[in-house]
């Protein structure tokens, strides 16, 4: 094995992970985002994030945010709702 080429793929890996964002769904309590880049917009009905490449609309009743970060952040309440919108 060429250790040049398979450290090349993993450098491909890395960049490409970067460019979207990961999320975790449990039932309707719970759903913890990886790279969000931002708070839109928050109160406890509806949560507005700034994802890599568009932006996410979150809805429900008494919905709070823990561990906001910049690798990501995770939304628990009721969730009614996710829908997804244009980049802010």
């Amino acid at each position: 094995m060429d250790i040049n080429r398979i450290a090349q793929k993993f450098d491909d890996m890395k960049s490409s992970a970067y460019k979207h964002s990961y999320m975790q769904i449990t039932d309707n309590s719970e759903v913890v985002i990886d790279r969000c880049n931002g708070v839109i917009a928050y109160d406890e009905n509806q949560i507005r994030l700034q994802l890599v490449n568009n932006a996410l609309f979150i809805t429900g009743q008494n919905m709070k945010m823990f561990n906001f970060s910049n690798e990501g952040v995770i939304v628990e309440g009721k969730i009614h709702s996710l829908e997804f919108g244009e980049k802010a």
